[in-house]
């Protein structure tokens, strides 16, 4: 599947109070910073969203979104606990939302990583999956890394 290259935007798109829309799903969770949280992130994700329609494609490339976001929360940060969103509108469209508590990098910035190198590959491959990606500061301190998957685009 060939995937265009996006522009990475420096501010998620935000949902207003004010407007509820009765298509909107939402799940947030949060979880210990472990290795095994990753796991249990991956099985959030792979549980809820065929319940809310979303075709197997969607769900893989979400579980893989979510479990590249995650991690990055996890090794380079000093969280105790990651904070993490689903929002669906209808089918259409998936927003996927990892938090930290901080103390790592300002912000996450992909590399280019070679053919004998271990990692490096994560945030290249939340780019070539999703529609948008970016990172801003959390309220409460630490960072808020999101993506933006269609399921058409998929």
């Amino acid at each position: 599947m060939a995937v265009a290259l996006r522009q990475r935007p420096t501010m998620a798109p935000l949902v207003s109070a004010a407007c509820y829309d009765a298509a909107l799903r939402q799940e947030i969770f949060r979880l210990p910073a472990r290795g095994a949280s990753v796991a249990a992130a991956r099985l959030r994700v792979r549980s809820q969203l065929p319940v809310w329609g979303f075709h197997e494609d969607v769900c893989d490339a979400a579980e893989l979104v979510m479990s590249e976001l995650f991690t990055n929360a996890l090794v380079h940060t000093g969280s105790e606990q990651i904070l993490c969103v689903l929002r669906a509108h209808e089918r259409r469209s998936l927003y996927v939302e990892v938090t930290d508590q901080g103390g790592g990098p300002l912000g996450p910035t992909p590399r280019d990583a070679g053919v004998e190198d271990e990692s490096g590959r994560g945030l290249a491959l939340v780019r070539a999956l999703t529609d948008a990606w970016g990172d801003r500061p959390a309220a409460g301190g630490g960072r808020v890394v999101w993506a933006q998957l269609s399921a058409t685009a998929i």
